[in-house]
């Protein structure tokens, strides 16, 4: 490759060329015999279809390398190439341009030149939007091109410290719980903890009493609300979707966040290059912390796409998903971004499925949830009922959310979202383990609605029950985290989200915490069927004590229901029979919220992880078929 040096012409000041008529990109790659005429023509075809570059999209229809395509943007906009291997970007440059800035408009500091700074960037396309930033802050300014590898490595090079430190507080404090850090969480513990001791001691019937009351109040709260839900998402008129696509189809990026992955990385990797969308618009990044070296090296030995690339997450204090996120985002460029967690198997057409669901809901959408199954949903007890569980929630609770018009908390993975609303927002909280439901309320909050789509990505059910309560323990935990930070301004929360959609935040972010934690309190209830004598029911006044059974008896009937309406929307897997044991399956939940509690004030952002890639192979053959054409097919699941 050409580069700058004391015996070739220096770089160019992009101004300079503003006026000159320059060739055209097609007609350079014609000329090169880069590009056959035929293929010229069907990418510049697609090109009036999507919102792609031309050479990005002769690159994603493999007609042309990297490196020929560069070659030819050098000639068009007469700018050299250089090679940051033989002349690496002068470290003292760096503080020359901000951060975010740099990143945004994807060029980095590279040399001076007769009092100019001289800018590397990537593409041309580029150059108009770099220059009338950086013209505002310095005299002068050239440009030179380098491959997107290397720019990108660069910009982590100069900047990964301080984009790692931004990605840590993107989110406005209003919205934010790193307030909920530091010391006086473990003070308020243990304020509330002596509270606690002092009224068992002081006033036991009283502590009983109020006990009783707030495990009533929740189960009706929270019974209401689903069977609302349940009222909606079997009867009311589902919102028309768009049968065709939009217009121009916009560039997608991924981001998969890894962390001791590397069992599953191969398999992951598979299932990505299955997904069906044009690759000229479509960007997967892998996200992999610097300490997880293992995933890394393992990930530094596989020959990606060139659609698909890693990207390292520098070190620091904080390891959480929406911190990577946060991270990562910067140095995608897509105008729609999704997530998927190591183990999803997506529906092959889901990203076609997704954008037409945008299309279908207008301005004011801000994102898309996809449903979510497992694929090895007949391994255990455990897992049949995880799989209820999830059917309950994604195909009857948030569908009828939706169609209410109510807030919706997201999943943490096949989410998409707009990219514009979500740097609105202030993208994720990165102190928050459960970013994802935090999300939904905030673009609520905000004006912005969030659909569902029956377009389905399975994962891998937690099996096992130790790893299955570290998992609940996080979310729970994070579920309090989220209702402590909205419920800072109680009044701004009700007329933000509506007095109904402030219901539903209580019920699903409080109220599922306390229906876990009520269980030691409502089980001994199964004794009583016995004709056993339960002390302990006894300092309850009468009438609280059998509305509190009826209470119980209602819930229990209510979601074993629940989840057969569920089932029915999704393969039979045999489920049904396991609906009557899930009495047994909730009661396990208290200990997870037990585990939440004691973080919530100990270690409030501590991430506890989830193993991936356990059993999964086992299932190659079963996600093939699940995930295989159309997605209502495959997954068996039932119009809604």
């Amino acid at each position: 490759m050409a580069r700058t040096s004391r015996s070739q012409p220096g770089p160019y000041p992009a101004h300079t060329l503003a006026g000159a008529p320059r060739p055209r990109l097609q007609d350079i790659l014609l000329a090169r015999g880069t590009v056959t005429p035929d293929d010229m023509f069907r990418a510049l075809a697609l090109q009036q279809l999507e919102n792609a570059r031309l050479g990005e999209l002769v690159q994603g229809l493999g007609l042309a390398s990297e490196a020929a395509v560069l070659a030819a943007q050098a000639e068009q906009a007469a700018l050299p190439i250089v090679n940051f291997d033989d002349e690496p970007p002068q470290a003292l440059l760096r503080p020359l341009l901000d951060p975010a800035a740099a990143v945004r408009l994807r060029c980095v500091p590279w040399r001076t030149v007769d009092d100019a700074l001289v800018v590397a960037i990537s593409d041309p396309e580029d150059v108009p939007a770099a220059e009338a930033y950086l013209t505002q802050h310095l005299p002068a300014v050239h440009f030179v091109l380098a491959t997107r590898t290397q720019v990108q490595a660069a910009l982590q090079a100069a900047y990964g410290a301080a984009l790692s430190d931004l990605a840590n507080r993107r989110t406005a404090l209003a919205f934010s719980c790193r307030v909920w850090q530091g010391w006086w969480p473990r003070a308020a513990g243990v304020a509330l903890a002596g509270g606690f001791a002092a009224a068992a001691v002081l006033a036991p019937q009283g502590l009983a009493v109020a006990a009783a009351w707030v495990v009533l109040a929740t189960l009706i709260l929270n019974g209401g609300v689903k069977l609302v839900a349940l009222v909606a998402a079997l009867w009311a008129p589902p919102r028309p979707e768009m049968t065709r696509r939009p217009s121009r189809l916009p560039k997608v990026s991924i981001m998969v966040p890894l962390l001791r992955e590397r069992d599953i990385l191969d398999r992951l990797i598979a299932r990505m290059e299955r997904l069906v969308y044009p690759r000229e618009l479509l960007e997967i990044c892998l996200v992999h912390e610097a300490g997880d070296t293992e995933t890394g090296e393992h990930l530094a030995t596989r020959a990606l796409p060139p659609w698909m690339r890693t990207l390292e997450v520098p070190r620091d204090r904080l390891q959480t998903k929406p911190r990577a996120l946060n991270y990562a985002l910067d140095f995608l460029h897509g105008e729609v971004i999704g997530i998927y967690d190591a183990e999803d198997a997506p529906e092959n057409d889901q990203i076609f499925r997704v954008l037409r669901r945008f299309a279908s809901g207008g301005p004011r959408v801000a994102a898309v949830q996809c449903a979510l199954d497992y694929y090895n949903a007949r391994t255990n007890w455990l897992a049949r009922c995880f799989t209820i569980e999830y059917a309950t929630l994604f195909r009857i609770i948030l569908p009828g959310f939706e169609r209410l018009g109510l807030p919706i908390p997201l999943g943490g993975t096949s989410v998409f979202l707009r990219r514009d609303v979500l740097e609105e927002l202030g993208r994720w909280d990165a102190q928050n383990v459960t970013e994802d439901a935090d999300l939904g309320f905030r673009l609520h909050r905000a004006g912005y609605r969030c659909l569902v789509t029956g377009a389905t990505t399975f994962e891998e059910a937690n099996y096992r029950l130790l790893p299955w309560v570290r998992q609940r323990s996080r979310w729970l935990k994070g579920f309090l985290l989220t209702w402590i930070t909205h419920s800072r301004r109680p009044v701004a929360l009700v007329r933000e989200l509506g007095f109904a959609g402030a219901l539903v935040f209580h019920a699903m972010m409080m109220g599922t915490v306390l229906s876990f934690l009520a269980a030691p309190i409502v089980l001994p209830m199964w004794l009583l069927s016995f004709g056993w004598n339960v002390a302990a029911y006894e300092a309850l006044p009468m009438g609280l004590f059998w509305a509190l059974v009826a209470g119980f008896i209602a819930t229990e009937l209510f979601l074993i229901m629940l989840g057969a309406a569920a089932v029915a929307r999704r393969r039979a897997d045999g489920l049904l029979p396991y609906l009557a044991l899930m009495p047994f399956y909730w009661p396990i939940g208290a200990v997870a919220a037990a585990k939440a509690l004691w973080e919530l004030f100990a270690q409030p952002s501590y991430w506890d992880k989830t193993a991936h890639g356990i059993n999964d192979a086992e299932f190659s053959a079963e996600i093939d078929t699940l995930t295989r054409g159309r997605g209502n097919a495959a997954s068996g699941e039932k119009k809604v």
